[in-house]
């Protein structure tokens, strides 16, 4: 097998446990999204020390505080997202939370000080257009249908990008493995306590299907990285994309999810936009690596 075609399915491999992991998350709102939290983090953190421990997998720590913000940070992204799907349904939410490209771009600006083309601030546009578009769907226009869970949902969408922003900046000094570590440890010592308050009574499956969230995530995120190895980013976060695509896939045919014209255009118009982000980034490391040759 090639190296490119193990890449391609690795990183398709990881799309499908995301949004297995979504759709899990959507089967059982009845439990807490602190719950949730603490399980995918709990669980990712006992596989990767295993792995850590019998060497399969190398984790190096330098930048200790960039490397707790990103957990810290990471560790609210993946809450909001669990409550988003859980309030707002998995097709929704889903879409809401993965048009963070557009921000992770906002704070490359910011924090990174990376030079923006002016032809990225089309999709951006494009994309906060789709934001509205999807937020006032259902209320014929008028901002009544615009509430908290949305107002929650951007927030972590936002809180994903500024984590994006931060795995960047940590490239340069640890490795994925060390980084997702982080936010698994951060992750676990953050939710401990509000899972615990929040407990409700549940039965077995519950219990399964916490496990499984915590599992396929993990699987995922590993998949992912080890993706990355063998096909450039820009392929790999073109298929990342794809999985709010299935997310409203299993919205419609599994949890009969509706949406309305205006929310489809606008869903749409924000995975088109941040498709175009990536392109766009993609085209212009080509144009960075050519003129630091002829430099």
């Amino acid at each position: 097998m090639s190296n490119n075609l193990k890449g391609i399915l690795l990183t398709l491999s990881s799309v499908v446990s995301f949004a297995l992991m979504a759709a899990l998350v959507r089967a059982v709102p009845h439990v807490s999204s602190f719950q949730s939290s603490f399980f995918r983090f709990s669980i990712g953190l006992g596989i990767i020390c295993i792995l850590g421990l019998f060497r399969i997998i190398p984790m190096q720590f330098n930048d200790r505080k960039n490397l707790f913000l990103r957990g810290f940070i990471g560790g609210i992204a993946v809450y909001l997202f669990y409550l988003a799907i859980v309030k707002l349904g998995i097709g929704k939410g889903s879409v809401y939370v993965y048009s963070y490209p557009v921000f992770a771009t906002l704070f490359s600006m910011i924090i990174l000080k990376e030079k923006v083309e002016p032809i990225k601030f089309i999709p951006i546009g494009a994309a906060i257009g789709g934001l509205i578009l999807l937020s006032l769907g259902k209320s014929g226009g008028s901002l009544s249908g615009f509430g908290w869970y949305e107002l929650i949902a951007i927030g972590g969408s936002l809180a994903t990008g500024l984590a994006v922003v931060h795995v960047k900046k940590l490239h340069d000094s640890d490795n994925s493995y060390s980084i997702f570590f982080s936010q698994c440890i951060v992750g676990f010592w953050l939710f401990l306590i509000p899972s615990g308050i929040t407990q409700s009574e549940g039965n077995s499956s519950d219990l399964v299907i916490l496990l499984l969230i915590g599992l396929v995530a993990t699987v995922g995120q590993l998949f992912m990285t080890e993706g990355f190895r063998y096909v450039n980013v820009t392929t790999g976060s073109l298929f990342q994309l794809m999985v709010p695509v299935l997310n409203m896939l299993s919205a419609y045919f599994i949890f009969g999810e509706e949406f309305n014209t205006n929310e489809t255009i606008g869903a749409f118009i924000i995975i088109a936009s941040c498709f175009a982000l990536v392109l766009i980034n993609y085209r212009a490391g080509i144009r960075s690596r050519i003129l630091k040759m002829v430099e």
